[in-house]
């Protein structure tokens, strides 16, 4: 059945008429009201409001027009569930595994020895805590002997001053003479510290850090030990 025919058969019982007096009363034959009222036929607009009319719908005639006239919605089907999968989690590997990976590991650098080098990050206390790869070009690590470079991973914010901030890691080449203006990886007092230098009268340096403001210390070169001068900047992220 079509909703144009179910809205004048509504009507028409609602009005209490036969088929028949229905096409009677709007001179169409009664087997052409079944057709309409089965969804056999569809009337065009003015038929069907003639017959509306014949059983009293004069009010709003245009509404029960376009309802009856809107195709009938199907109701939309419920969406189907998606479930995601959730990956399972992989173990962890084993004390065997991760000494056969990391078997495999040494096995690379072994191979790539003449190309890159693994380098050591020390701390203040100068414990290596990490390395870092580093390219060897020309036999050298940024000019310095590849066994002999390291990374210094800075504490605290001491050098931000400087553009150098906690957690960043500065490449450390040997040097044992102070160097003027340069930023020098230094043990003082039983700790590793980074320090800009500044060469004074005789045998006299300032060791220079910059955190909220300048901070000066005047020492005597017999009194600290200079270790390297810092000459590449890794930034932490």
């Amino acid at each position: 059945m079509s909703r144009m025919g179910d809205t004048i058969r509504a009507q028409r019982v609602k009005y209490g008429m036969t088929e028949k007096q229905l096409a009677k009363k709007t001179g169409c034959a009664e087997s052409f009201i079944k057709d309409v009222e089965s969804g056999r036929r569809i009337p065009s607009d003015d038929v069907a409001r003639r017959l509306l009319k014949a059983m009293g719908v004069t009010d709003a005639l245009g509404t029960e027009l376009d309802a009856a006239a809107e195709p009938e919605m199907q109701p939309r089907p419920k969406p189907r569930p998606y479930i995601i999968p959730v990956p399972e989690d992989e173990p962890a590997p084993t004390k065997k595994q991760q000494e056969a990976q990391q078997a495999s590991n040494d096995a690379w650098l072994d191979a790539l020895g003449g190309v890159v080098k693994r380098v050591p990050v020390i701390d203040e206390k100068g414990l290596a805590i990490d390395h870092v790869l580093f390219p060897i070009v020309g036999g050298k690590i940024e000019g310095g002997a590849p066994d002999k470079v390291l990374m210094y991973r800075c504490p605290d914010n001491a050098l931000s001053g400087f553009r150098v901030f906690a957690g960043d890691l500065l490449l450390v080449v040997p040097e044992k003479n102070p160097v003027d203006d340069a930023l020098m990886l230094l043990a003082v007092r039983g700790k590793r510290v980074v320090r800009k230098i500044k060469k004074l009268e005789g045998s006299k340096l300032m060791l220079q850090s910059y955190d909220r403001e300048l901070v000066t210390e005047t020492v005597m070169w017999a009194e600290i030990q200079i270790l390297g001068r810092c000459v590449k900047l890794h930034r932490s992220l």
